[in-house]
């Protein structure tokens, strides 16, 4: 990443807030944009909106999946120490 508080051009310490470079004139506006996420950033996020998608009221599918494999099981568990 590249540093910026000094200039691209010739590398003098230069404020934040400037828009240009008193030394050399270099334009730092453009220099100072955000160039976005890498290519890893947005292939991992490509990746996870396939695999998740939006969530649908938040734990209760997993809930559901829970109560369809252990359910029995706690149910008879309860069961046979209750009765």
């Amino acid at each position: 990443m590249p540093d910026r508080s000094r200039c691209p051009n010739c590398r003098e310490p230069v404020s934040p807030f400037a828009a240009g470079c008193a030394i050399c004139g270099a334009d730092l506006d453009t220099a100072r944009w955000d160039k976005g996420p890498g290519i890893g950033n947005r292939i991992a996020s490509w990746f996870g909106a396939l695999s998740s998608g939006p969530t649908k009221g938040g734990m209760t599918p997993w809930v559901i999946v829970f109560l369809i494999f252990f359910g029995t099981g706690i149910v008879s568990t309860l069961l046979a120490l209750f009765l």
